[in-house]
């Protein structure tokens, strides 16, 4: 029994010192699984502040929703929005379908056909007096608006007065740009779309800057031709002063009183000689 003791004492020792090198290493294996987490985390986090577009808002259906803006003569805001209580939407084709009733009379009208950077095509309005045009969209072949920042937006002109109970219905298709984000191809002419917006964007400012730099020649080209109609009036006046100055003069030269006096202007020039 006693050497059976010492046996089973060091036994024990043994597996605990064992039990303590595997719990070491599970621990271990918890702490590099937690640093690696850690860096997972870190690394989505750095990824989706890169790219901000790749946090996929299409599940959002206040995204999608087309609005209606009125002013009513202080311009636009959110408090005077409409949104359409009948919207209907082809999730398969992208076809919207949305009617609005104006509450008051409105001066100007917007129309966002969602919140998204997104395409648009076939936009039509039941009023066919009013016509669109994009505030911050490109407009390409055909009847396709794109839109590669948020809150595209249209400006509705036609009528000079929107009287208050009007109905406006409003069909388009409409193609949200963020489900195609991870698309490589569609990135790549993205990226081409964009600079040739910028390109265009730079040749507008040219052509502003150009036609401004003309304004200021035309200005001075105009302030030289009156300077030169003011030339031209003061010629014309000394012209005349001459004439009548030469008028005059003639006139003396022919009068009675100058002949008479001949001899004695003569007499006068002789003396003056003399002396």
């Amino acid at each position: 029994m006693t050497n059976e003791a010492p046996a089973t004492t060091a036994a024990l020792q043994g597996r605990i010192a064992d039990l303590e090198q595997q719990l070491k290493l599970s621990d271990e294996g918890v702490s590099r699984l937690a640093q690696r987490c850690l860096a997972l985390e870190q690394e989505v986090q750095a990824c989706a502040a890169a790219h901000p577009q790749r946090e996929m808002r299409t599940d959002s259906p206040t995204l999608l929703q087309p609005l209606l803006y009125y002013d009513t003569g202080f311009g636009f805001s959110e408090k005077d929005t409409l949104t359409a209580p009948d919207c209907t939407t082809d999730q398969l084709t992208g076809a919207v379908t949305a009617t609005f009733e104006l509450p008051v009379a409105a001066q100007k009208l917007r129309f966002d056909p969602g919140e998204l950077p997104c395409c648009v095509t076939q936009l039509l309005f039941s009023d066919d007096r009013i016509v669109w045009e994009p505030a911050n969209g490109t407009n390409l072949q055909g009847d396709t608006t794109l839109f590669l920042g948020d809150d595209p937006n249209y400006r509705l002109e036609g009528l000079s007065q929107y009287p208050a109970g009007m109905k406006l219905v409003v069909s388009y298709c409409y193609y949200p740009l963020e489900k195609l984000a991870d698309e490589p191809l569609f990135c790549a002419l993205l990226e081409s779309v964009q600079l040739l917006q910028k390109n265009k964007d730079g040749e507008k400012q040219h052509i502003a800057e150009l036609e401004q730099a003309v304004a200021a020649q035309q200005q001075t080209v105009a302030l030289l031709h009156q300077q030169i109609a003011e030339l031209h009036q003061k010629n014309a006046e000394v012209a005349a002063r001459c004439q009548s100055y030469e008028t005059s003069l003639e006139g003396v030269l022919n009068s009675s009183s100058w002949k008479l006096t001949l001899p004695l202007r003569r007499l006068l020039g002789l003396f003056r000689r003399s002396h």
